[in-house]
């Protein structure tokens, strides 16, 4: 999709809906190392304009919303730390 409905809106409440049901998904090691920024205004849509190719504006300025998904690189760092805490909580 290049184009879309400007005239159709999403709520924040439904977007922010959407984005917790979908952390609730499991990852790998449970490290859940996303970031979801909700871009729906006129002035996020400009700020993202410096990061975003040109053939990405159709899409970012038509959609009712823009879900930036980022991911922590380095979670790994925090996998025993995790896994200790849930051993000495007895959760495994």
């Amino acid at each position: 999709m290049r184009h879309y409905d400007s005239s159709v809106k999403i709520s924040r409440d439904e977007l922010l809906e959407i984005i917790n049901e979908s952390i609730s998904a499991p990852s790998a090691c449970n490290l859940k190392s996303w970031h979801f920024v909700i871009v729906d205004t006129p002035e996020g849509k400009k700020k993202i304009h410096d990061f975003l190719m040109p053939f990405n504006y159709p899409q970012v300025d038509t959609a009712p919303a823009t879900i930036m998904v980022f991911g922590n690189t380095k979670s790994y760092l925090k996998y025993r730390d995790l896994w200790n805490g849930m051993v000495e909580e007895k959760k495994v």
